[in-house]
């Protein structure tokens, strides 16, 4: 989905995009191997490639960088998402770059908050999810399904309600300028309404390395109902460890 300032960006290494929990639903066959995933290292960091195709066809690529900044008491850990210094990537009038941004996951992975220094007014922009962002509850294991709503709002802005489903298909090697990954292959979709009242689907394929890394791959597609953005918008990403 398009998330709020390009959101958590569907980070690899310390961040993997998946998210279930309070009023979700999770199920899975016995007899799988679960994977658990623990705590990451305070100062652990990954690099991830960006593609991203608009609707006009460009093709916009941006390199990100997350690392952990600190860990706290309930197991949520809290992470600093940064591109290049000066590589403010602007396509048609659209801004694709996004400022640093400061993010808090749980000890799934799923996002709970994040914030950024507006580059606009200069002001620190706070934004929030209930209960929390995508994904789904570990341990993992292939056959898994899970289905969450939440919603996301930044500052005095009305939130947003979104709703995913998804299972875990498969443990397959994935290989990626990274290395080569034993991973589990989830997808899902995600939908929900914009403010200007056009639906929204985005369906995503997020390969997260079974060592505890995180996500190592995720192709992203869009789809969109009408209204239509009035500026520029991707219809795929594609976010790979480097």
């Amino acid at each position: 989905m398009t998330r709020i300032g390009l959101q958590s960006l569907t980070m690899a290494a310390t961040l993997a995009a998946a998210g279930c929990g309070s009023g979700s639903s999770l199920s899975g066959p016995s007899g799988n191997e679960a994977y658990s995933f623990g705590t990451p290292t305070v100062g652990a960091s990954g690099t991830v490639a960006v593609t991203i195709v608009d609707n006009s066809g460009n093709t916009i690529n941006l390199t990100q960088t997350s690392t952990v900044l600190s860990i706290n008491p309930d197991g949520s850990f809290v992470t600093l998402t940064e591109e290049p210094a000066g590589s403010v990537i602007v396509v048609d009038g659209t801004t694709w770059s996004t400022p640093p941004t400061t993010h808090t996951l749980n000890h799934f992975d799923q996002e709970l908050s994040y914030f950024y220094t507006s580059a606009t007014t200069g002001l620190v922009v706070n934004c929030a999810y209930d209960p929390h962002g995508l994904g789904p509850d570990g341990p993992l294991q292939v056959g898994q399904t899970w289905t969450l709503t939440f919603t996301a709002g930044c500052g005095t802005s009305t939130p947003i309600t979104y709703t995913q489903t998804g299972s875990i298909v498969d443990v397959e090697s994935v290989t990626v300028p990274a290395g080569t990954y034993m991973a589990l292959k989830l997808q899902s979709t995600v939908t929900w309404t914009a403010t200007d009242g056009g639906s929204r689907t985005e369906t995503i394929t997020n390969w997260r390395a079974t060592n505890g890394l995180g996500s190592v791959k995720q192709e992203i597609a869009y789809a969109y109902g009408a209204p239509l953005p009035t500026t520029g918008y991707p219809v795929s990403r594609v976010i790979v460890l480097q």
